[in-house]
């Protein structure tokens, strides 16, 4: 079996290494306040209850029916129970990647699930198990659309659990498992959040982890880069010339 980490880095020559948070945010920002604001993300419907998504990219669209509540949404500090640009974002760079990776042995543990679009979009490609993660009163939602979304008569694992940031998985199934991804889409919304997040990730990440944050605050988008900076390396890897220019993708492993 090829590790994710060798299928990864043999794409590295076309990333960025980022070394410093500032100059990384001076670079993305400069760039994201020069665009036209009509030409921001606008993928997604977060006033429905139920959308159908598309995730193209890869050698067929991918086919998803996703139950959001914007009623646990309208909470304080809850986020998570809406589809964000972000979610799809990565959800089709995994699918035009997957041509070059295989994932068929590999398992993928995925923090601040929400409504689970990035690791239903996993388990769609191939991945041999799938963990999708997040507060415990989100469990009945990502329950439901890992239900509606599940490949049928197939031997891939998917499964949802509890995990608190900043403390020890309780979930046993976590701990046992030898994880090769951890994806987390867009999780940082405030910079309090930033260090539970990669206290977090150095727990769980002795793989590689691909992070993904829209560009909205360049403060908290920095806290929280200078934090991964000082446990990971981090690359930038570039999405496409439109998306670039309104979302970073970083690829990281402990140093």
């Amino acid at each position: 079996m090829v590790s994710f980490y060798d299928q990864l880095i043999e794409g590295i020559d076309g990333y960025i290494l980022v070394e410093d948070a500032e100059e990384e945010l001076c670079e993305l920002y400069s760039v994201y306040y020069s665009k036209d604001s009509n030409d921001r993300l606008d993928l997604v419907e977060p006033r429905k209850p139920e959308v159908d998504i598309e995730i193209e990219g890869g050698k067929r669209p991918i086919s998803l029916t996703i139950s959001q509540n914007i009623n646990i949404n309208g909470e304080p500090g809850q986020t998570g129970a809406v589809l964000w640009n972000s979610s799809i974002v990565m959800g089709e760079f995994f699918a035009r990647s997957t041509p070059h990776w295989d994932l068929s042995a590999l398992t993928a543990l995925e923090l601040g699930s929400g409504c689970g679009l990035v690791g239903l979009t996993l388990h769609r490609l191939g991945m041999q198990r799938t963990i999708l993660t997040d507060q415990l009163r989100m469990m009945r939602l990502l329950t439901k659309n890992m239900d509606a979304n599940r490949l049928k008569s197939s031997s891939l694992e998917m499964f949802a659990t509890e995990y608190v940031w900043g403390q020890m998985p309780e979930d046993q199934r976590i701990v046992r498992q030898s994880i090769d991804m951890v994806v987390a889409s867009d999780c940082v919304y405030h910079e309090s959040v930033a260090p539970m997040l990669v206290h977090t990730l150095v727990d769980v990440c002795k793989c590689v982890g691909m992070v993904g944050q829209e560009l909205r605050s360049d403060l908290v988008h920095q806290v929280f880069l200078a934090e991964l900076l000082k446990h990971f390396v981090v690359y930038r890897v570039p999405v496409s010339p439109k998306i670039d220019g309104f979302y970073a993708l970083y690829a990281i492993w402990l140093k």
